[in-house]
């Protein structure tokens, strides 16, 4: 992990129960935005009402969604999986959440032999170049060999170590079926990661910059293949229509890809030619090859990474703040709802991928700090 301050210290570690006052009143938060960590935030509001007498209500909408009303106060906090560039010198960017973005697809082959696909066949499968699941891309990439990363007790500097590695050879039987490419419509931070992250790993064939428009991201134009490709509004919404076509391919939270037993995730191939899982563990690799500016909260993504350790799709989820709160209770009722979602969800809530942050840590540091504008 790099980063932009003086201080170079440890990153995550896993995080112990961090004891949480409850509030003298309870609170009732508005909040809205990104919907990668919707299942994640509603896994997790339980124990933050318990442990703070406060709540929240959280209506999704999507990173564009939460951008909006956060830069126009419509709600207490917003979340962002992309930087919100139009904010006003009032808002804040908290780096509250790092997780992996999965490839989900619905095919009946065997869950114990998952598939495994490099950036580039990726980048050929979400241009429509590769439109058949027993193209010869797709094959290759699964007669390959498979190096997959034993992971350990976490070192020093919060990097997960791997003990060594796993080496798997696995045979699977591709049908002739075509791809069905299900992607997230509007501005969406999911979209905004997974698309940069293509550019950035396979530039020749995925030649725009990446943003949060799937659509206009991307080198072809969708609109001219509507049988091949499926836009929807939401992660949710992905996931069940993910689930409900034979043939399908999406990139998701990896706790929505999860909870469908019609689906499989993907292993990919990271720039160091191994084979890695998306989980905490190998978001965690991915998160300590980024870099961090401490004092604006941003995280700068390293997507060529040779890591061997690290997954290649990965996500920051920014909770957006204001430092102008007009009532001082709401104030600290955000402050307080930040930080159990930063420190406490990830250790509550183990299904959904999220790494695990310390207050000690450089990234908890920073969130603490970042936290403290809240006024």
């Amino acid at each position: 992990m790099r980063f932009s301050t003086i201080t170079k210290a440890a990153v995550v570690a896993v995080a112990a129960v961090i004891a949480v006052a409850p509030s003298a009143v309870a609170y009732d938060l508005t909040g809205g935005g990104a919907t990668s960590i919707s299942n994640f935030l509603e896994k997790c509001k339980t124990t933050y009402q318990t442990a703070t007498n406060d709540t929240i209500s959280y209506s999704g909408g999507g990173s564009g969604t939460g951008k909006t009303a956060i830069n126009a106060g419509i709600k207490d906090v917003a979340f962002s999986d992309t930087v919100n560039t139009a904010a006003p010198a009032t808002v804040v960017h908290i780096p509250a959440a790092v997780w992996p973005i999965g490839i989900g697809y619905n095919l009946n082959t065997p869950k114990t032999k998952p598939l495994q696909f490099s950036v580039d066949t990726l980048a050929k499968i979400f241009t429509g170049q590769i439109t058949k699941w027993n193209d010869p891309a797709i094959i290759a990439d699964n007669k390959q060999a498979r190096e997959i990363p034993i992971y350990g007790a976490k070192g020093a500097d919060g990097k997960p170590t791997v003990k060594g590695y796993r080496t798997v050879n696995t045979t699977v039987s591709l049908p002739n079926a075509p791809i069905t490419v299900i992607y997230r419509t509007g501005t969406s931070g999911t979209s905004g990661n997974f698309t940069a992250a293509l550019y950035s790993g396979a530039p020749k064939i995925w030649t725009n910059k990446g943003n949060d428009s799937f659509v206009t991201s991307n080198p072809i134009d969708v609109s001219l293949k509507s049988g091949q490709f499926t836009g929807v509004a939401s992660s949710a919404l992905v996931a069940s229509v993910n689930s409900a076509t034979y043939g399908s391919i999406s990139y998701n939270e990896t706790g929505f890809i999860a909870a469908s037993p019609r689906l499989q995730t993907a292993y990919v191939i990271n720039p160091a030619g191994k084979s890695i899982f998306p989980n905490a563990d190998s978001a965690n690799a991915s998160y300590a090859a980024s870099t961090l500016d401490a004092a604006t909260g941003i995280v700068t993504w390293n997507y060529t990474s040779t890591s061997a350790a690290a997954y290649p799709f990965t996500a920051t989820t920014y909770a957006m703040v204001k430092t102008n709160y007009a009532d001082p209770a709401k104030s600290a009722a955000v402050k307080k709802f930040v930080e159990y979602f930063a420190f406490n969800c990830p250790t509550d809530v183990t299904t959904e991928g999220m790494i695990q942050i310390t207050k000690t840590s450089t990234l908890g540091k920073a969130i603490l700090a970042l936290a403290a504008k809240i006024a």
